[in-house]
């Protein structure tokens, strides 16, 4: 069962990968969205689960920080795709996951382009502006896998 986490209260339901009876690629990518804005991390979701160019497999969303290294720690995603508005706010939180979690990949979307340098500085692995095309943040994860 996937993980959604909304106002900081778990919910557990299917994602589309799970209804599709087909098992996991063991070399899947396990992506956890965090994302602020329920309508772009639905299409986050639909995006990931329909593009071929990778096999990714969202295990999880998130639409706050609070519980980001707990849910990290309990499903062991390979990628984070983080809405930097978020991260931006919460400097502490990014160095616990990269003590905690040196393996994990972090891609921060942001409306704002000219935050590529802060959040590539400060600890992100990668960064897309949410006015790209969707295939830039396809090669992005892509390059990250």
């Amino acid at each position: 069962m996937g993980t959604t986490v909304t106002g900081g209260k778990v919910r557990q339901g299917r994602l589309a990968h799970e209804s599709s009876g087909s098992p996991a690629l063991a070399n899947t990518s396990r992506v956890l969205v965090i994302e602020a804005h329920p309508e772009v991390r639905d299409a986050l979701r639909v995006l990931l689960q329909r593009q071929h160019t990778a096999p990714l497999e969202v295990v999880g969303m998130l639409d706050t920080l609070d519980s980001l290294p707990d849910m990290i720690a309990r499903l062991r995603p390979d990628l984070l795709l983080m809405d930097w508005e978020l991260a931006a706010s919460q400097k502490a939180t990014l160095a616990t996951i990269r003590a905690r979690f040196p393996g994990v990949n972090i891609v921060a979307l942001s409306v704002k382009p000219e935050m590529r340098q802060t959040a590539l500085s400060t600890g992100a692995d990668a960064f897309v502006s949410k006015g790209e095309p969707a295939e830039g943040l396809l090669q992005a994860l892509v390059a990250l896998t």
